[in-house]
């Protein structure tokens, strides 16, 4: 995606999951009961296979072949690559080698969205007991002999074809939608995805999504999609039209880090509506926009929007002018950052400390208010009405190049609630600031104008935390206002993905 500090629909209408997005709260809960299940599922394969070897743990194990049910499904080539961790060699393995390929099968199956229940039993071949050999840098006693084993998939793989309509409602936006998925076309993962949206703010919305690992490998996804939309910018005070494709390739290891590439042209139009201002009078009209997007994640936290351990960081950069007729050329970078400290156990709390900031170097004279920062709002800066921060001209916030803001915030049980329920109690302090880069001045100087007169909000409130979004309630008091900012007192809520 883009290195752009989206407003909540956006994050929520993220095209890498879209089996997350625009569905109902019964459906969320059932998603994410089958989501428990399948990780569950994971971990009693692992225990079971441990118990059944537990009394030959000493001994190698060879796997003879594989069985599957349900294996119509999939292509050949699909599974022959999914099973390739047990059949790549015929030479006996560890109990503990044998029991990880078995979890990397697993996960890659679920890693696809391919399956709706998976169980694994492990059947010995009786009477083909063959001497051991070198595994690796492991040498098994001279004396000792194989287990030859089957293990067996027994896979209830997810409906080809799935639709829905409903409604959705958050942050004073409403609209309704129609989605259409075709799961695991070809017997690979390849999954197309339709969505249509029509609401208060989004006028229309069209969406074209087509999906597949890369070579049959769950850890790398290709993913191309094609959009048109047309969406009101209140803080602009106009309508902006959007109309393009972009490619990504990004992975979905099991450690920590993971990369994604992207690659966007679009055909954007700016329409004013009721602004005065000059840059969005001057900028009115069709842009083009062709880039190149690279993100690095470190993800280290348990929960991604509440969580109480953990580490996150996020850089990325992006080069807009991979052709000619782009409109607006210019380099961007982002970085974001969040740290996660439980408290001491008794006391049920934990510590949330968040930034972002980012730089947008233009290529031309000035930036356009279609790529530049925006900051503040319910799941950014909090007490600031949404993209409330940063420069104005007449009735229009027309954003920034740089900016940097962050908060710290304390979650707590509720008094006489379980610590297991997903309501808390939310503290918080907030800081943002976002200036326009004056290239006369130079990049150092503006650095330094970054490190004074910020923007300081604080409050406190009630979270629900649902494990497709976040949901907050909070009272909210500006500390620190400047005559730039449009700034708000009183109760304020958001609902996302992320917040600060």
């Amino acid at each position: 995606m883009s290195l752009d500090h989206d407003d909540m629909i956006d994050r929520l209408s993220s095209a890498r999951i879209p089996d997350n997005t625009n569905i109902s709260k019964e459906e969320k809960t059932l998603k994410s009961l089958q989501e428990e299940k399948e990780n569950l599922m994971i971990e009693q394969n692992r225990q079971f296979m441990e118990e059944l070897f537990v009394a030959n743990k000493s001994q190698p194990i060879k796997v003879k072949n594989v069985q599957i049910t349900n294996s119509q499904n999939f292509r050949d080539t699909f599974l022959e690559a999914q099973f390739k961790p047990l059949l790549a060699s015929n030479q006996a393995i560890s109990l503990e080698s044998f029991l990880s390929n078995i979890e990397k099968v697993s996960k890659s199956f679920v890693k696809l969205n391919l399956v709706e229940n998976l169980l694994v039993s492990i059947h010995p071949v009786p009477g083909t007991i063959t001497q051991s050999s070198i595994f690796g840098r492991r040498t098994f006693p001279d004396n000792g002999a194989s287990i030859s084993v089957v293990p067996i998939f027994n896979i209830v793989p997810v409906k080809k074809f799935y639709a829905k309509t409903g409604t959705n409602i958050g942050n004073g936006e409403g609209d309704g939608y129609i989605q259409f998925q075709l799961k695991n076309l070809f017997g690979g993962g390849e999954n197309l995805i339709f969505d249509a949206v029509t609401g208060t703010k989004t006028s229309s919305s069209y969406l074209l999504n087509y999906n597949q690992p890369v070579g049959n490998n769950a850890d790398y996804i290709t993913e191309n999609t094609f959009s048109v939309n047309t969406r009101k910018w209140d803080w602009l005070q106009a309508d902006v039209s959007t109309t393009g494709f972009s490619n990504k390739l990004y992975t979905q290891f099991d450690s920590y880090i993971n990369h994604e590439l992207t690659m966007e042209n679009y055909w954007k139009v700016l329409e004013n509506l009721s602004s005065k201002s000059m840059d969005v009078m001057v900028q009115s009209g069709s842009h083009f926009k062709s880039s190149l997007i690279y993100n690095m994640t470190y993800d280290s936290r348990n929960n991604k929007h509440l969580p109480t351990i953990g580490k996150f960081f996020r850089f990325g950069v992006e080069f807009n002018g991979l052709l000619k007729v782009t409109t607006s050329p210019y380099l961007k970078t982002i970085f974001e950052s969040q740290y996660a400290l439980s408290l001491p156990k008794n006391w049920y709390s934990s510590l949330i400390f968040s930034t972002k900031s980012g730089l947008l170097y233009s290529l031309n004279k000035t930036s356009s208010v279609l790529d530049r920062f925006y900051i503040g709002g319910p799941n950014d800066v909090r007490s600031f009405t949404l993209n409330g921060l940063g420069p104005k001209d007449y009735n229009s916030s027309i954003g920034g190049d740089i900016f940097f803001n962050g908060g710290i915030s304390l979650v707590s049980k509720i008094p006489k609630v379980s610590p297991e329920s997903n309501f808390k109690i939310h503290n918080f302090i907030n800081f943002g600031k976002l200036i326009p880069l004056d290239k006369s001045a130079g990049v150092l100087n503006a650095f330094k104008a970054m490190t004074t007169d910020y923007s300081v909000s604080c409050g406190f409130g009630i979270l629900y935390n649902h494990p497709m979004a976040r949901f907050e309630l909070n009272f909210v008091l500006p500390l620190a206002v400047h005559e730039r900012d449009y700034a708000r007192k009183g109760l304020q809520y958001g609902i996302g993905l992320s917040f600060l």
